[in-house]
């Protein structure tokens, strides 16, 4: 009978070993420091053919942190945010995850080129207060502080991009609202640029450090996008769609992250 047990009980703990791990153990193994003999178990796709001998983590450097956080799973796809984070700040990027047999990590994305913004960043703050005075009669339409922190936002970590938010929400509200009294912001062929000219919405939005709004981004219709800014098709900004069902599902593709914020709203990146 003992050894009944004994057995019975190996048993157990030889299907709890082997057992299918989820999105976010994997993420979690794969941006670790350490090393991981199993990795290449868990790949497929792209990730498989990118991720040979290292993990992500044995690549990123060692003193970064780094949390890992599930934005949505669905019984066929799920999707990972990973937050790196150092003394000088943060940065991420974003596991994608396809149902096989098991689960399986297919690609990992990020926002791209942003060195450019940093480069920008670096040359507009170092600016003498005098040209600072000259750049902003050259640029009346995005002044030296709009710009630098509309930069800031665009190449920051999503938890700066989220405090922003949290910080102004009754003014994003406010923003949504006067948008909503537009007939030619609602129509289907929306007359987008009238609308971000208008005064009194473009006054708002540059307080909000946001180049502009429309219904033309993001996969998404029906949404209002909240854009930050970007280069070519490699965007961030905010999303504020109230029915959860016309939110645009996540891919690598395209829009490789829709965080929700809460009451409507949602961070959102494109690549």
């Amino acid at each position: 009978m003992k050894y009944r047990y004994l057995f019975l009980l190996l048993g157990l703990l030889g299907a709890t070993l082997h057992s299918p791990l989820p999105p976010l153990h994997i993420a979690e193994r794969f941006v670790a420091r350490e090393g991981w003999p199993a990795m290449r178990d868990y790949l497929c796709c792209e990730a498989e053919q990118q991720a040979r001998r290292q993990t992500l983590g044995q690549q990123i450097p060692a003193r970064m942190a780094r949390a890992c956080e599930v934005v949505q799973q669905t019984d066929s796809t799920a999707v990972v945010a990973v937050e790196l984070r150092d003394s000088t700040g943060g940065n991420d990027f974003y596991l994608h995850f396809v149902k096989q047999a098991t689960w399986k990590l297919q690609a990992v994305r990020g926002l791209a080129m942003t060195n450019f913004g940093r480069q920008m960043l670096t040359v507009l703050e170092s600016l003498p207060a005098a040209e600072r005075a000259r750049y902003n009669q050259t640029h009346p339409q995005a002044e030296y502080d709009f710009t630098v922190n509309n930069i800031r936002l665009w190449i920051g970590s999503d938890a700066d991009i989220e405090a922003h938010f949290t910080r102004r929400q009754a003014d994003f509200n406010k923003a949504v609202q006067l948008l909503q009294r537009r007939p030619d912001f609602q129509a289907p062929a929306a007359d987008e640029d009238a609308a971000n000219a208008d005064p009194v919405i473009n006054r708002l939005l540059k307080s909000l450090y946001i180049s502009r709004v429309t219904r033309k981004a993001a996969d998404c219709d029906a949404c209002v996008a909240f854009v930050i800014g970007g280069l070519i098709d490699n965007t961030v900004g905010l999303l504020y769609e109230p029915d959860a069902r016309k939110v645009p599902p996540m891919n690598p593709e395209s829009l490789i992250v829709v965080k929700p914020l809460g009451q409507g709203w949602y961070l959102y990146k494109t690549s």
